[in-house]
């Protein structure tokens, strides 16, 4: 009697959660369009949420806490973004995703690196946020460094579930591409150098073939560079083959050997030769801007100056720039203007140090206005230079010279 019991009852159980089953399929078919909006919203990120995570990021850095803005970061999205465009038989083993997410990751990355700047005395800065498409918003991240470097940060922000944000990809104006691309472009020559040559998938099959057929050549530019010595990395980087040239880490490395040589004119064309050809891209300006005020070139600096603060999108730091500029041009209204409107933008660029400098700079300036001295004098203003004349790479390794 028990046993038929039990039966009866384990037959009326399964059949409920049959029914049951039944009924949430018919229910899940019937509203399956208003279930996947919900989903759908759940995953949404508000441009009001991504500010308030850009502000605690900010704040976590400020008192030197690190860990949250490597926590944030989505290295395996990263990783399958940089991955992008290798079919899956070519992974395999020998591109090993998770060695590649702990190689990305080690030791913070990206994300250390930022903080070890701010430890050491600069700024991280949230600026603003905007929206990119229906699940993603940028917040826009000021960098400066104690040596006065300058870059920008875009951090595009998605929602992770139904409460966690995360970044899961960077843009880096600096370079004028987002980080997994750099991360890919960094490491293709690294690869060829170690006799890898997976990463050749992303690329054309002209520019893999040219990786492959100039792997040594390519090393010992990598060395010369590596080791400051400028002849020899100036005149193996002419032997390569105009594509490779062409290609950003072979130029960011050719401008890094121009700048070491003892010659200055032989960094004034690297860097008119590379204006020329990318002018309209925001890293050849962020280059340019340290060797135009070097160089007293004032009039080019504040072009520059002015094409980043329209890339992105405005910064008061910038009138710290412009300010020089027109001190070093003797254009003494003009400086105390951008001066004050800096400040009036964004007070606590007081405490920063250019601006210290030029607060002292401005407070000590020539009584009275600057046009009492010199009453018929116009404003002065740096000559332009000549063009500068392409030398001719020298070879270091012709024992008759």
């Amino acid at each position: 009697m028990k046993r038929k019991t039990f039966f009866i009852v384990s037959f009326f159980l399964g059949c409920t959660l049959f029914l049951t089953f039944l009924c949430f399929c018919r229910e899940k078919q019937e509203s399956g369009t208003p279930r996947e909006s919900t989903s759908a919203a759940a995953r949404k990120i508000s441009e009001e949420e991504a500010a308030r995570f850009a502000k605690t990021l900010e704040e976590n850095l400020q008192n030197g806490n690190s860990a949250f803005f490597i926590r944030a970061i989505d290295w395996s999205s990263l990783t399958d973004r940089v991955l992008a465009g290798i079919p899956d038989e070519m992974q395999g083993n020998r591109f090993d995703r998770r060695y590649l997410i702990h190689l990305f990751s080690e030791k913070g990355g990206i994300a250390q690196s930022v903080a070890e700047k701010v430890k050491e005395g600069g700024t991280y800065r949230f600026l603003r946020v905007r929206r990119i498409d229906e699940q993603t918003v940028a917040a826009t991240f000021r960098l400066v460094d104690t040596q006065g470097g300058l870059d920008y940060h875009d951090l595009y922000l998605q929602r992770q579930g139904e409460r966690l944000i995360q970044i899961h990809e960077f843009y880096l104006y600096h370079f004028d591409e987002t980080f997994s691309e750099t991360l890919r472009r960094t490491l293709v020559p690294d690869l060829y150098v170690d006799g890898k040559d997976d990463y050749g998938m992303m690329m054309s099959q002209r520019i893999l073939l040219l990786f492959k057929e100039n792997q040594l050549l390519i090393q010992e530019f990598s060395k010369a560079v590596e080791e400051k010595n400028a002849e020899t990395a100036l005149y193996l980087f002419s032997r390569l083959p105009i594509e490779l040239q062409d290609q950003k880490t072979f130029q960011f490395w050719y401008l890094k050997a121009a700048q070491a040589h003892s010659d200055p004119n032989i960094y004034a064309f690297a860097i008119a030769e590379l204006r020329e050809k990318y002018l309209k891209e925001s890293w050849i300006d962020f280059l340019s801007l340290d060797y135009f005020f070097n160089h007293r070139e004032f009039q080019q600096a504040l072009e520059c100056v002015d094409r980043i603060d329209e890339r992105v999108g405005g910064d008061p730091y910038l009138e710290n720039f412009r300010c020089w500029a027109f001190l070093n041009l003797r254009q003494f209204e003009k400086a105390e203007e951008h001066f004050q409107k800096g400040l009036k933008l964004e007070p606590e660029l007081i405490r920063d140090k250019s601006f210290q400098s030029l607060k002292y700079r401005l407070e000590n300036l020539p009584k009275g206005p600057f046009q009492k001295t010199a009453p018929d004098a116009a404003p002065q203003t740096a000559p332009t230079p000549e063009p500068p004349v392409k030398p001719a790479p020298a070879n270091p390794f012709d024992l008759a010279k």
